[in-house]
């Protein structure tokens, strides 16, 4: 192993003796001058320390003393008040404290007046904070599983990749009801009563030749309906069988927005305030807007 002969010659922070140091970071020649240097520092420290206090002592006293004063000057008022000169000279122009002119250089200020300009002051109502962040509209981890029946790996990759908005509560995450909502009714996962084809996974397995690892896969990648039933966990066949492409799901259907307004006899700033209102699916095509009509027809004609 070889040597190395390198020497680092430094100045020493405290006495500023050169000498030859060990290390890059080595500020001080010798333990004497390291602890020379940190007793300093801890007495400057004290000093500062001692220094803040005796100035918040001094402007208490100075304080007690302006507030038993008949007359005060505008730099005096200014300490009483908290505010800054311009701002005492302001309220003097504008006629809401009276003050004294004595000499060109010299305005005086009655305490009294600085009292009577706060009784003649409007008092100021402020309006409680309105709570936006309503318990109803979000929703716990725990109830997006149980609501749409969906396993933790499912949640967690829909929570990350649609970037649902979140706030916490108590060091727990809650999830925005809408956002949750809105993007497991546009992929058929809300409406389980609807699903009258359950499957065991034994079944699965069977019908679609893969184990059941496989399946278990599928159904926390996919989030596949799911209910029980006594001891056994029931899925979703139709599902399964449009995830592996077995079944052609059918074109979802539109109406241009001209076609609802026409059919529902309602203008275009009323179309556009209901699908936001009631979160209507809605996609582009080109420059138009299409409404779904599944979710129209089922909010502005419910008999159909």
């Amino acid at each position: 192993m070889m040597s190395s002969n390198l020497q680092i010659e430094k100045t020493c922070v405290w006495c500023k003796r050169v000498f030859i140091a060990k290390m890059t970071t080595t500020k001080y020649c010798s333990h004497a001058c390291n602890s020379s240097a940190y007793k300093a520092r801890k007495r400057e420290e004290k000093e500062q320390k001692d220094s803040r206090q005796r100035i918040i002592d001094s402007t208490d006293q100075t304080l007690e003393i302006l507030s038993t004063k008949e007359f005060l000057k505008v730099a005096e008022a200014s300490v009483l008040l908290g505010l800054c000169r311009q701002t005492i000279y302001n309220l003097i122009y504008r006629g809401q404290l009276k003050a004294s002119q004595i000499t060109p250089r010299i305005t005086l200020i009655k305490r009294r007046d600085i009292d009577e300009m706060f009784a003649k002051a409007k008092s100021l109502q402020i309006n409680p904070t309105k709570k936006v962040e309503k318990e109803q509209e979000f929703y716990s981890f725990p109830e997006i599983k149980e609501r749409f029946n969906v396993g933790d790996t499912w949640v967690y990759k829909i929570l990350r990749e649609k970037k649902i908005p979140k706030i916490k509560r108590k060091g727990k995450s809650y999830y925005s009801k809408t956002h949750v909502d809105n993007h497991f009714k546009r992929n058929n996962t809300e409406n389980i009563q609807e699903i009258n084809d359950w499957a065991k996974i034994v079944e699965l397995c069977k019908e679609l030749n893969m184990t059941e690892t496989a399946i278990y896969s599928l159904v926390s990648r996919t989030g596949v309906p799911k209910k029980r039933d006594g001891r056994h966990m029931l899925y979703s066949r139709q599902t399964i069988l449009k995830e592996k492409g077995l079944i052609k799901e059918k074109e979802p259907q539109y109406y241009t927005t001209k076609e609802a307004m026409l059919k529902f006899k309602i203008s275009r700033d009323s179309l556009y305030a209901l699908i936001k209102k009631y979160s209507i699916e809605k996609i582009k095509a080109g420059r138009y807007i299409k409404v779904s009509k599944t979710e129209l027809d089922k909010l502005l004609n419910p008999k159909l």
